[in-house]
């Protein structure tokens, strides 16, 4: 090796890095490691994924850095985004707007068992108590028979609901026969659109009331259980590796080249900007692992 010692072989590598001979050289790396990715088998990818460890060390001390980036990011984010006051359907041109109508609208067929279950419990029954509740003694108030009034004085809340609550069931069951009904799904497709509709025209400030400091902390706190549930480790990474396996089947040899070829798809490469590029040999040249590693290389390949 032509460098006496690390350290003007640093002073090299730097000056090096920094050049317009590096940044072809750089460039055209890219675009070869572009290349062999697509060009790699796609089953050994695949290989080289299920073989990453599911328990993997450190895990939990990325997560929890994540959780403070995310955290101050989230409010930094949210508090520009109110200030500007643009609603969805500012930032959306039209044409978005209707292909993404066009998903919410997308008939869903939601097991009949599953609305049941979701039509019986309590809350919906109570919606529904409360709402027949309300029409019936706003139809009271509203006409002026004797009889009607005379009823109104002696017929007060607590009667009028204890003598609904039996009929709860079969409103429910009403309601619940009304959503699986097959006739009525483009009604429902309809309602589903229209929901984007509302939330398109929603003002930003929307989302201080969705996401707080308080509810942003449970959140963290479910992520962070979760992840440390075994039971959900196991059987999540036992699912991955059956997803691999069915895909390796499918691939059989091809390429990731050849198979998006298939799919009349194409991944170019996209080479990146002279600012991008400037600043990559910048972390680059300031590097003193970089610079170590390749001085340890050369010195070996040099002995």
């Amino acid at each position: 090796m032509k460098y006496k010692d690390f350290n003007e072989f640093r002073e090299a590598y730097k000056k090096r890095a920094l050049s317009p001979e590096f940044k072809k050289a750089g460039l055209e790396t890219m675009q070869q490691i572009h290349d062999e990715i697509l060009d790699k088998p796609i089953k050994e990818w695949l290989d080289i994924a299920a073989d990453v460890s599911p328990d993997r060390n450190g895990e939990s001390e990325w997560r929890h850095a994540l959780e403070a980036i995310v955290k101050d990011v989230r409010a930094k984010s949210q508090a520009i985004i109110v200030k500007n006051g643009r609603t969805g359907r500012d930032i959306l041109e039209q044409a978005s707007i209707d292909e993404w109508k066009k998903v919410a609208q997308h008939p869903i067929d939601i097991p009949a068992e599953t609305v049941r279950e979701i039509m019986s419990q309590k809350a919906v029954k109570e919606l529904f108590l409360n709402v027949v509740h309300d029409s019936i003694t706003g139809f009271t108030k509203s006409i002026k028979l004797p009889l009607v009034g005379d009823l109104n004085k002696v017929v007060d809340d607590k009667m009028i609901k204890g003598f609904l609550t039996p009929f709860m069931d079969s409103i429910t069951k009403i309601a619940t026969d009304f959503v699986n009904n097959k006739s009525n799904q483009p009604m429902m497709s309809e309602f589903a659109g229209q929901l984007l509709e509302i939330a398109l025209d929603q003002k930003p400030t929307i989302l201080d009331a969705l996401m707080n400091p308080e509810l942003e902390n449970k959140v963290w706190v479910a992520i962070h259980t979760t992840a440390a549930d075994k039971t959900f480790r196991k059987l999540g990474h036992e699912h991955v590796l059956d997803v691999i396996k069915a895909m390796k089947k499918d691939a059989g040899d091809k390429t990731l080249r050849q198979w998006l070829t298939e799919q009349k798809r194409s991944i170019p490469f996209s080479a990146p900007t002279d600012k991008e590029l400037a600043h990559m040999q910048k972390v680059l040249a300031e590097s003193e692992a970089c610079a170590r590693f390749m001085f340890t290389e050369l010195s070996f390949h040099s002995a």
